[in-house]
């Protein structure tokens, strides 16, 4: 099983989700200020986003091609054999496998650190007692917090109405529920598996304590949307509960000491009006829209794809005499033989047709014929997009013009050694 698809998502994915957690730093704090909390956190969702557009299969080269620009003209054979010495073909190092060995290593090492602090933490709250309101309570529970993402609970101190008071206990655990309402556990959970996925990728986890906070500042925003007239109260319960809690990656604690002031602060604020909010949304729904389709659009085509399609979506040749290319002058770099091909010693030939830009540049590459079909298509047209060609002059101008490439592989037995 080759290890290259899953290397290129891991590329292509770390891409999209550092763009889409640029893209959100910048905007949270206006779309807070112009539609609420509510609307900023909604934003994360384009993260996860980013990284599941990426394994989608990546765009092929555009086919349309004007009937004018199918003159064809033969191309100088192209030959890629290779010479493999004695003893060396067992002894090539597999990169791609090595690497997808060294991500999968990665990702479990932090699946099982997140797994032990979980497990530290819960082990920590001792034994709990349901009570009639449907929380969980404890004596070494050391604050109020939803653990769990399947199956999330709120956990309360024994004594949490009796450090609070009645008022400020009803708050916070009006806090709690809309954690459960919203999902929020589930969605810690999704913020870890990409943390598990994208180890390496430092801004993912620099971005975690930002993605909690505004987490935090939605919930507060849900709670103060029904007890609008308990902002002092709110405060003074957040004073009261001054809790971080280290170890809970999936749950939802009540705050921790560094985000308590941004959080008092937001409490000055009046909440966006529902108009603003479902603008907001709006908003949104179309950035993630629009972000997602850019990643999927902007990353270069699949040339495997292509070589698949090509034959099909292949115009029909037409003679046209004005327009050629002058094959005289050209830069070809030799196709690397496919390492699936030389283990089996196939050898074929893939027909190209180019078409060369004025430029000489070649702007797109489709295959007129292969054997064995598709084999060797993929590297050809790899190839193929670093050529340059002398361009076709018509009127004493140069224009696009197309030329057919004949590229033959022959794979070649390796000498004997002299004796």
């Amino acid at each position: 099983m080759s290890a290259e698809p899953l290397l290129r998502w891991l590329v292509d994915g770390s891409l999209a989700v550092t763009v889409a957690i640029a893209l959100v730093l910048v905007l949270r704090v206006p779309l807070r200020h112009a539609f609420g909390a509510r609307v900023a956190y909604a934003a994360w969702a384009l993260v996860p986003l980013a990284l599941a557009v990426a394994a989608l299969p990546r765009p092929g080269v555009g086919q349309a091609l004007a009937p004018e620009l199918l003159a064809l003209h033969p191309g100088m054979l192209v030959v890629a054999a290779v010479e493999v010495a004695p003893g060396t073909a067992g002894a090539m190092i597999e990169w791609p496998l090595l690497l997808a060995a060294a991500w999968l290593l990665g990702a479990v090492l932090y699946a099982l650190w997140f797994a032990r602090q979980k497990r530290r933490f819960v082990a920590g709250l001792g034994r709990l007692r349901p009570d009639a309101q449907g929380t969980w309570r404890g004596d070494r529970v050391p604050g109020p917090a939803v653990v769990g993402a399947l199956r999330p609970r709120i956990v309360l101190p024994a004594d949490f109405e009796s450090r609070l008071g009645t008022d400020q206990a009803a708050l916070v655990l009006a806090h709690e529920r809309a954690h459960l309402a919203r999902g929020d556990t589930r969605a810690n959970l999704v913020a870890v598996a990409l943390r598990c996925l994208q180890w390496f990728n430092p801004l993912l986890h620099w971005a975690e304590s930002r993605y909690r906070l505004d987490q935090e500042l939605a919930c507060d925003a849900a709670v103060l949307a029904r007890h609008p007239s308990a902002r002092r109260c709110y405060a003074g319960a957040m004073l009261n509960v001054q809790l971080a809690v280290p170890g809970l990656p999936v749950g939802c604690h009540w705050q921790s000491s560094q985000s308590l002031k941004e959080r008092i602060l937001m409490l000055k604020k009046s909440e966006p009006r529902a108009r603003h909010r479902r603008l907001g949304a709006v908003a949104v729904c179309v950035l993630v829209s629009a972000t997602s389709y850019g990643a999927w659009a902007f990353r270069p085509a699949d040339t495997a794809a292509v070589a698949a399609t090509a034959s099909r979506q292949a115009p029909p040749a037409a003679d046209h005499p004005e327009a050629g290319v002058d094959m005289d002058s050209r830069v070809f770099t030799p196709p690397r033989y496919p390492a699936a091909a030389l283990e089996t010693k196939t050898s074929g030939k893939v027909v190209l047709r180019v078409l060369v830009g004025a430029d000489g540049s070649v702007k797109d590459v489709l295959v007129d014929e292969s054997v064995p079909a598709g084999v060797f298509d993929a590297a050809s047209i790899e190839a193929a997009r670093k050529w340059r060609f002398n361009p076709a002059i018509k009127d004493g101008q140069p224009v696009d013009g197309w030329v057919r490439v004949p590229v033959e592989f022959e794979w070649e037995p390796p000498e004997e050694p002299e004796a």
